[in-house]
């Protein structure tokens, strides 16, 4: 049974900014998982998310064991 392990995170992006790490993109985002006033970051390889995030998109994140698996914007 996997359900403990994969969940869906519902986030609206705060700010979005690309960064190279050793000459490969990334972004680096600030997001409020739903129903939390705290801003959260995380860094992310664009592969495993949408095109042209921008803050104010809702977005769901798939997450499996910790790991960003893919991200859907809502809407």
């Amino acid at each position: 049974m996997m359900s403990g392990l994969q969940q869906t995170l519902e986030i609206t992006l705060v700010a979005v900014q690309p960064i190279q790490i050793h000459e490969s993109l990334y972004y680096e985002l600030s997001y409020r998982v739903s129903g939390d006033a705290a801003v959260q970051h995380m860094r992310i390889n664009p592969e495993a998310f949408y095109a042209n995030p921008q803050p104010g998109d809702r977005v769901a994140v798939n997450v499996l064991m910790g790991n960003i698996m893919g991200a859907t914007k809502i809407g």
